[in-house]
């Protein structure tokens, strides 16, 4: 009742808990799929779905420190540095002391996973193709914008979130 007051009292849309609940659990099972897809086709190869974002990144630019990749990443630190020691240990980085500053550690492509750009991407644009199936142009930039959008909206919400007591709604 509350939930449903608030929602159409101050949102002007009305959507029931369990409405919310089956939107999150549709994009939670779209994202484990993708993920599990992705990984059956890079698995041969050693690479892991969390792999990707950092691998382009370094793609583009090669030996930086982990402070500066963590900078173009949307990525946690904890998360990053986790997922780093796991790229070392199947041999797609190594990590190189700095010439100039002698504290930090450079972050380097090995030659495997150079030589795995283009398997990857392969990889990734099947996946694309498959899960783009039946849908036309205009589906899928509409899906698109509407992803946009609601990660604007939840990245503003993180950075400002609104706290919300429900008594105090009643009461007026």
């Amino acid at each position: 009742m509350i939930v449903d007051f608030f929602h159409t009292r101050y949102t002007g849309i009305y959507m029931s808990h369990a409405d919310t609940s089956f939107f999150f659990t549709r994009i939670s099972n779209l994202y484990r799929l993708y993920a599990k897809a992705l990984d059956a086709r890079l698995e041969p190869y050693n690479v892991r779905p969390g792999y990707i974002e950092i691998l382009n990144k370094l793609w583009l630019q090669d030996t930086i420190t982990q402070k500066q990749l963590h900078a173009q990443l949307s990525i946690e630190q904890a998360t990053l540095s986790n997922t780093l020691k796991r790229m070392e240990r199947d041999g797609l980085i190594q990590r190189k002391r700095s010439h100039t500053d002698r504290r930090s550690a450079l972050l380097l492509l090995t030659d495997t996973a150079k030589d795995l750009q283009k398997t990857v991407h392969a990889a990734v644009t099947d996946l694309q193709s498959v899960v783009n199936q039946g849908l036309s142009i205009n589906d899928r930039r509409y899906f698109a914008k509407i992803l946009h959008q609601m990660t604007t909206h939840l990245e503003s919400d993180v950075e400002n979130p609104c706290l919300v007591l429900f008594d105090e709604i009643l009461e007026k």
